[in-house]
Order: structure tokens, then sequence, then C-alpha cells
């Protein structure tokens, strides 16, 4: 019951988010942090997510996050 109420909040949040911001940033930011937060909880929960290269990925993924807001 839990995992689902986490996926129908980021729905949510994620329709939210979509409807006050500006959709060329909403959706890569929405998209790419939905990917970061599936990595981080599987770690959590002590599924074997990886090594070097899935970090690394998570890395480009927060950079590109970060160019797109710095240049909105």
């Amino acid at each position: 019951m839990v995992p689902f109420l986490l996926n129908q909040g980021g729905s949510l949040l994620f329709y939210l988010t979509l409807a006050s911001a500006d959709l060329s940033l909403a959706v890569p930011l929405c998209n790419s942090l939905a990917l970061i937060v599936t990595l981080v909880t599987g770690r959590i929960l002590g599924e074997d997510i990886g090594g070097k290269r899935v970090a690394a990925g998570m890395l480009l993924t927060v950079l590109g996050v970060a160019l797109c807001v710095a240049g909105s």
C-alpha cells in the first residue's frame, strides 16, 4: 500500500509542477528526478543498483538538471 501511495503522491506532484512551471523545465526535471529517486530507494531497500557507472549516471543526471534550472 505504501509504494502505491508514494507513486500517487509523485504523480500528483508531477501534475502540480506541470501546471505551475514552464514545460521545458518541468518535464525533464520530473523525469530525471524520478529515475534518481527510484535508484536511491532501491539502494535503501538493499537492492544492488550497480557500481560506479550507475553513480556516474546519477551524477550526470543531477548536473543536467542543475544546468536546466540555471538556464531558465
